[in-house]
């Protein structure tokens, strides 16, 4: 029969297998503390950022775990709670998720030159607010729902303006924010993509898309988008 694993055991492996992943990570001894390993993590790694606050606690209940043994016997035992908490941070640290396993996908795109009758309809039928815009295999910009309606009130004043005529690259000469779209590769983390979003949000610039191509240069074919929209279910996923 089979002896049952303790929440202190079960909570100790996962500890240790965090600890040995800040150590990859930082490259540093044994002799530096676990409040040391993730500061110095923290600088380098999005997922330690996020959880470095639980980390923190977890290592205080760590020691408490391995200091206060009474003839080997461990006389502190976690909760259930604490060792479910630092099982799925372990497993956000341990194997992050990546934007190619989970926003992958067909990208609807138009060229630069096509009527913006196709990008109009385009975005009704399918609820886009975003389409990005190509010239031959060149990313030319992110049309966006808000870029159109400038277009339309721009030129509310005349007696005709034909969808079916005007071609998408006239109507991008209206984007407001030139810098609300940047490009990641599919091995970028869900935890860098939050990261991404605030830190163009704090400079007061508003990003609407994420492009995410083979390694993230904007000269390669789209595999997948993220928009703004998207936040709510990455910060599911990132839900520990």
């Amino acid at each position: 029969m089979s002896a049952t694993v303790s929440n202190a055991e079960s909570f100790l492996e996962s500890y240790n297998a965090i600890e040995n992943r800040l150590r990859e990570i930082t490259r540093l001894g044994r002799e530096k503390t676990f409040a040391v390993l993730i500061d110095t993590a923290a600088e380098k790694n999005s997922a330690i950022r996020r959880y470095r606050d639980d980390l923190r606690k977890f290592g205080d209940l760590r020691n408490a775990i391995v200091h206060e043994r009474g003839g080997g016997r461990i006389i502190a035992d976690p909760n259930d709670w604490a060792v479910e908490r630092i099982r799925a941070i372990a497993s956000q640290i341990l194997q992050p998720p990546k934007v190619g396993s989970h926003f992958a996908g067909q990208v609807f795109t138009l060229m630069a030159e096509a009527p913006i009758a196709q990008a109009v309809m385009a975005m009704q039928a399918n609820s886009f607010s975003q389409l990005p815009i190509y010239r031959d295999e060149t990313f030319a910009a992110l049309l966006t729902a808000n870029t159109v309606t400038r277009w339309l009130g721009a030129n509310v004043g005349e007696d005709l303006v034909s969808l079916s005529e005007t071609p998408i690259a006239a109507v991008l000469a209206h984007t407001e924010n030139q810098d609300h779209v940047r490009f990641v590769s599919r091995d970028t983390t869900l935890a860098e993509i939050v990261e991404i979003f605030q830190a163009q949000e704090l400079r007061g610039c508003r990003l609407e898309a994420l492009l995410i191509t083979q390694s993230g240069r904007r000269g390669e074919r789209p595999l997948g988008i993220i928009t703004i929209y998207d936040l709510v279910k990455i910060n599911q996923l990132l839900a520990a």
